[in-house]
């Protein structure tokens, strides 16, 4: 099931009515996120989906271009060649997307290495997960395989740009969102990706594959595993969650407290996680966090429905150096998110102690704009 966004889908809609002569002009200034190019907007702003700022995009071509290169109904279609993507006149960082460059090259300010800014595939890209065995047992050992393939071409891609480290971040997540996983599936030579997890409980679970497939966009597929004997019950596995009244987590001695800004969140607006580090047992603040996967924090929220979906990093850059395990952060960390409909929502974020991962759980409550 492809995560669907009320936003884009009302962007869509609205720009297949418009004829092509209106569109192509209309498209000559347009606004769009790196991460989610389907996202377009005629001003400045932020990311519905993950709360990116919003770049410039590139012209839309005109209509005797698209009159070109269409295709007759003999013809499929030709897709954009790598080459062509690599010749783009543009570049940018998936993590900091106020860089941009006409050369590729890294990042200044954390090493990632400077993507085209229009992609050749601007479309989801398929995705098959096989489970061995198909229905697991609660708590015992389930096999997954990944495979992507070009929503084109039909081909399987074998090749994915480097985020944060990792070529693939799987989210499992249970579908009463008591359960929470970040893991990162191993990569094999004919592009596909395996991993051995477990499913704790019984019930269904949402698998979240967050990729970058080389000639496409950063984007996140949702694929559902239930576990064996499992007949679902709607009712009992709808969550039953509730804003927390105080935003103060302990977890493996170390105290987080998180501060909202704006204290009330507004769906459909920004809003800054700020998190405050202490040690449990002296109240002395953390200044020994060590970068995870690149970052200072990682932060996935999802609404109570698992519509939307938010994976977000850290203000605070980590020093682009050969050696990272030298250095350290702390005592606050702040992420920004955008929250994009009304409702309550789970966090779920990941900092690391010296060799100790630790995941702070909080539920927030998102209002409507009056």
């Amino acid at each position: 099931m492809r995560l669907v966004f009320l936003i884009s889908l009302s962007l869509a809609v609205a720009f297949a009515a418009i004829p092509a002569t209106t569109r192509a002009f209309q498209e000559a200034k347009v606004y769009t996120c790196t991460m989610h190019p389907e996202v377009r907007s005629s001003k400045r702003g932020s990311c519905p989906k993950c709360g990116m700022p919003l770049v410039e995009g590139v012209a839309a071509k005109t209509d005797q271009e698209d009159v070109k290169n269409q295709a007759s109904p003999a013809e499929p279609r030709q897709d954009r060649t790598l080459e062509a993507v690599k010749g783009s006149d543009e570049y940018m960082c998936t993590m900091h997307p106020e860089i941009r460059t006409n050369s590729p090259g890294k990042c200044p300010k954390c090493g990632m290495t400077l993507v085209p800014v229009t992609p050749a595939v601007s479309e989801d890209f398929d995705l098959k997960l096989e489970a061995t065995p198909p229905s697991p047992k609660p708590g015992e050992r389930v096999h997954l395989r990944f495979s992507v393939s070009n929503p084109r071409s039909g081909r399987q891609v074998q090749e994915f740009q480097l985020m944060h480290e990792k070529l693939f971040h799987l989210f499992v997540v249970s579908q009463d969102l008591s359960e929470f996983q970040h893991i990162h599936p191993e990569y094999h030579a004919d592009g596909s990706f395996t991993i051995d997890t477990v499913l704790p409980r019984p019930g269904a679970y949402k698998i979240y594959s967050d990729i970058y497939p080389e000639g496409g966009a950063a984007q996140v597929l949702q694929r559902s595993i239930a576990t064996a004997g499992y007949k679902e019950d709607l009712v009992a596995s709808e969550p039953n969650l509730q804003p927390d009244t105080a935003l103060v987590r302990v977890v493996d001695g170390t105290k987080a407290e998180l501060t909202l800004n704006p204290v009330k969140v507004i769906a459909g607006q920004p809003v800054e996680l700020k998190y405050h580090l202490s040690d449990a047992k002296t109240g002395q603040p953390v200044r020994n966090l060590v970068p995870y996967l690149g970052a200072w924090g990682h932060t996935l929220i999802l609404s109570e429905d698992q519509r939307d979906y938010v994976h977000s990093h850290p203000e605070e850059t980590v020093e682009d150096k050969p050696d990272k395990s030298r250095l350290q952060g702390g005592p606050d960390v702040t992420f920004n998110a955008f929250i994009p409909r009304p409702g309550i929502y789970r966090i779920w974020t990941q900092f690391q102690r010296g060799t100790s991962l630790s995941t702070f759980v909080f539920t927030i409550n998102a209002e409507e704009l009056k």
